[in-house]
């Protein structure tokens, strides 16, 4: 048993094993590929877990994270619009594994076509709504003017378009990311009409967590999140409390009854500032007592943070002692990952890239 004496991050490995097998098990039935977003849990060990489902072809956030992925993995996309500054990385990659990367811009092309020297795959990032980064779906001429450009590269294999629902991250329920999925997909439709026979690859894990069927012209998918899934996730209906499998579990380090709370040794630097509202105030996370994985002991939520302090709003507090541990159910469980950098599953310590 792992002794506790810092903020620690435990992971389950069965509830992971049941998220992706729901998930593998709609894009089989849907005869899509799924190429699962690596960049949550950034582990070659849980990657391998992957494996076992059949996946052989996974999604990064970067060059750096493609480069740690690929001593394991042959076929790899950077979901990350092209870094020019980091060709020659991409370069040595491109001699290593089956490397596929995005662009959104006629400069990227240019440069792509001056400083490769072999062919690359290439996916062109639409914009649905998101408006994070790409072209809108709308701007037909100009996917029109780019696409002419990258079926004329003698540099690039231009496989099709790439999009990211982000904005189902912003739901309140089922319905409202079904509205947002088929709102999206109609915009992807209208494009497939005029670019057909194209790869169209989506991901973000609200909607693959939910929907059932996929129109025939989508060709992937590429959720992350949903091998551990978080409390933001929870919030947009994508998954059950039962379904997260991370908890951080942090020492109680006082009690405060004149306004009932309490102070854990776990702060920004372990959770990130992200959180999500309830009843229009902010909440940081779930905390638990007793059984780390148990949810029958909820004893209140986080509601602020500092770099190591995190203030606990008490909804009861029987028996709590300091000194005693809590578990904490995160918001977002890629930057909890991201800030801790190790975590444990059965006793045993996980690695994560540098």
């Amino acid at each position: 048993m792992i002794d506790v004496i810092k903020p620690t991050l435990l992971l389950n490995k069965q509830k992971c094993l049941d998220n992706l097998e729901r998930i593998n098990t709609i894009a089989k039935k849907n005869n899509i590929k799924f190429r699962p977003h690596f960049k949550t849990h950034q582990s070659l060990e849980v990657g391998r877990w992957f494996k076992k489902f059949g996946i052989k072809s996974i999604t990064v956030s970067s060059v750096s994270m493609a480069k740690y992925f690929s001593s394991e993995w042959d076929d790899i996309l950077i979901a990350f619009p092209l870094n020019v500054l980091e060709l020659d990385n991409i370069k040595v990659l491109q001699n290593k594994v089956c490397l596929s990367i995005l662009i959104d811009s006629y400069e990227s092309i240019d440069i792509l076509d001056k400083k490769l020297s072999n062919k690359i795959n290439v996916y062109l990032k639409i914009d649905v709504g998101y408006k994070r980064a790409g072209i809108r779906y709308d701007k037909i001429e100009s996917i029109k003017k780019i696409t002419n450009l990258l079926d004329s590269s003698d540099k690039i294999n231009f496989k099709g378009f790439l999009s990211h629902f982000g904005n189902t991250y912003n739901s309140n329920s089922k319905d409202e990311i079904r509205e947002v999925f088929y709102d999206s997909i109609n915009k992807l439709e209208k494009l497939n009409n005029i670019f057909p026979n194209l790869d169209i690859s989506i991901g973000d894990t609200p909607s693959c967590s939910i929907i059932e069927e996929y129109p025939d012209f989508i060709s992937e998918i590429r959720p992350g999140n949903l091998i551990y899934y978080d409390l933001a996730q929870y919030k947009t209906g994508s998954c059950r409390l039962d379904d997260i499998a991370l908890r951080v579990v942090c020492p109680i380090v006082s009690i405060y009854e004149d306004r009932s709370c309490m102070l854990i040794y776990c702060g920004s630097v372990h959770l990130s500032k992200d959180y999500i509202l309830e009843n229009e105030k902010k909440c940081y996370g779930y905390v638990y007592q007793g059984d780390h994985w148990s949810l029958d002991n909820k004893i209140g939520k986080i509601v602020s943070l500092s770099q190591e302090h995190g203030i606990v709003k008490l909804e009861k507090n029987e028996d709590l002692k300091i000194g005693q541990k809590v578990s904490i159910i995160p918001i977002h469980s890629c930057l909890t990952v991201d800030k801790m950098r190790e975590l444990y599953c059965d006793n045993s310590k996980i690695q994560i890239m540098n």
